[in-house]
Formats: C-alpha cells, structure tokens, sequence
C-alpha cells in the first residue's frame, strides 16, 4: 500500500495571468502558499478473487473492469495516460471539501500521480508531477483553467511561479525568518461561504475575455512583484494587506460572477470591522474568503462574519509526500 499526502494551496497575487492564453504573449506571474490542509490518495493492489479489476472511493465508489470505465474523469485519464494495467484499489479523502477554491483538483491530480509513480517504481521530478497534472486535467479532461495549482501542489510552500512565454516555468521558494512568517501567518483569516460549485463556467467566461482583459491582467501580474518585495523584506504588513484588497477589486473587474450579493456583504462586513483586504480564493462566486488583517482586529471581523465557518490554518512549506509505503 502507498498513501500520498498533498496540500491544498492559497493563492495571494496573480490569479489570471497563470492562464496560457495570456502568458503566451505576456508572461504571467502567482504569489502563493500551500497550508496544512490536505488531500489524501491511498493505492493497494486489488485481490485478483474480485469480479472487477479496479476500485475507486471517493464520494461515491466504483468499480470497473478497464480504467476507460471509470466516470471521475481525473482518476479515469490519468490511469489511461500511465498505461496502467495492473488492479488497484484506489481511495481519496480529504480535510476540506472540493471545488472550493483552493486548487482542490490539482492536489488531486498531483497526489494521485504522485502515488501511481511511487506504486511502480518509476524515476520522476517534481516539475514532471506538475507538466502531467497540467496534462492531464487540461488537455486530457479538458477542464478550463490555469497553470498554478499543479506547480504549487506538487512542489509546496510559499512560492512565486512565473509563466514565460516559452512555456517555461520558474519555480522561486520564498525564505521568509521564522519570526516574519510567524507574523504573517497571524494577519490570515480563513472562512468558508458554504458555497461549492463547478468554476468551469467562470473560467470559460474569464478565457473568453482575455483580450479585454490584457491591461488589468498587466496590472495584476505587476503587483506579485510588489507583493513579494513587502513579504521577504521589512516593510509593514499592512501594505501587503492593502494591496490584496487592490488585487482583489481588479480581479472582480475581470468576468461577472467572479463574486456575488453574499460574497460582497462578508467582504465589506470584514473591512468596516478593520481588514486591510482579502479575496475570495480560486475563480470565485463559491468558497473560502481570505482575509488579512491585524491580529488586534480578528475579534471584530469573526464577530462580524459570525455565520460563516472559521478555518484555521498554517502555511507548510512542503508540497506533494508519499507518507507511507509498505512493499
């Protein structure tokens, strides 16, 4: 049996640009972290005494004959992309619950690829675990959107992805003292709207503007520079607070639906209660809302905010694990 462990991820800055149709020509830029919130992936060797080859647990169970049978699209295309033969009995959980924002189907993805390439033995980077989820979820499954959550489940921390035009990739860990994250970790509130949907429909909306788009995306893409530079050097967090809030009413600018009646009301309750800023997580209208603001003011803003559910939550710094594996 193996069990991989991969994170789910916040993303601060840059959300859009990570999309190839802009960065082919613009290049594009993500400031993010993964949390210690996880997405769990366990592979056994299914008994040959069975009727069926394959078994797959998630929300529902399945068991199939051929990979091709399988209806999850991720667990079906990916098994079909490894050439994988032998029978598997497959099992997911997690700690939160999916499409939600935070990048829940790439941990998936990473976390399942991650097992199937320990299970057979096979060589493979972390960079290979991002390219194939990047494959698989885009091309093969044929979900719309961009290229972050993969980079940033498989390799984890707080990291700043660029997307070049080439198609290239760099990967830069952000080393932050033990006392400036510490500081920044206090500063994030975590809640969850109790909204889950698809976002395939915002995104499509989303892809289909990027040409209107360009000049916000040019600015949204600046400001994960400008992140980075409050982050890793001495400046007062509150500006890095103010400047989510700056992101944040750009990216609403981008496509409708990105928020909605409910999803402004908390975000506007949070800021007359003392946030600097904050944004909801992923491609919007469902999930979590992430605020930042001083420590002094939590009370207030979970006050305020009293009929969502808190989530707490810390930064890790590792990203996609196998966690056991026994012969």
């Amino acid at each position: 049996m193996i069990i991989s462990r991969t994170p789910f991820r916040i993303s601060f800055f840059g959300g859009g640009t990570d999309f190839p149709e802009f960065y082919k020509e613009h290049g594009g830029a993500v400031l993010s972290t993964t949390i210690d919130k996880y997405c769990y992936i366990a592979l056994h060797t299914l008994s040959p005494f069975f009727q069926h080859k394959f078994r797959a647990s998630y929300a529902k169970t399945e068991n199939v004959i051929a990979p091709a049978e399988f209806e999850h699209p991720l667990i079906r295309e990916t098994l079909l992309y490894l050439n994988v033969t032998q029978g598997l009995e497959i099992a997911h959980v997690a700690d939160l619950p999916a499409r939600t924002g935070l990048g829940s189907s790439s941990s998936f993805t990473v976390g399942l690829l991650h097992a199937l390439h320990a299970f057979h033995a096979h060589r493979f980077t972390v960079a290979d675990l991002a390219k194939e989820a990047i494959v698989i979820e885009r091309e093969k499954v044929g979900d719309i959107g961009g290229h972050q959550d993969q980079y940033a489940a498989a390799y984890g921390g707080l990291i700043r992805l660029d997307f070049f035009k080439n198609k290239k990739v760099s990967v830069k860990q952000l080393t932050l003292g033990s006392s400036r994250l510490a500081e920044f970790e206090r500063h994030l509130m975590l809640f969850y709207t109790g909204l889950e949907q698809s976002s395939g429909v915002i995104l499509r909306k989303q892809q289909q503007r990027t040409w209107e788009n360009t000049a916000t995306l040019i600015q949204i893409k600046k400001m994960v520079g400008n992140a980075e530079n409050i982050l890793t050097g001495k400046q007062s967090l509150e500006k890095f607070g103010r400047l989510m809030h700056e992101a944040w009413c750009l990216k609403k600018s981008l496509s409708c639906g990105i928020s909605n009646t409910a999803i402004d009301l908390a975000y506007e309750a949070a800021l007359k209660s003392g946030a600097w800023g904050g944004k909801l997580l992923g491609a919007g209208g469902r999930g979590f809302l992430l605020v930042f603001a001083n420590p002094a003011r939590h009370a207030d803003i979970r006050l305020a905010l009293a009929t969502l559910r808190e989530v707490t939550f810390k930064c890790n710094s590792a990203g996609s694990e196998i966690i056991f594996h026994a012969p």
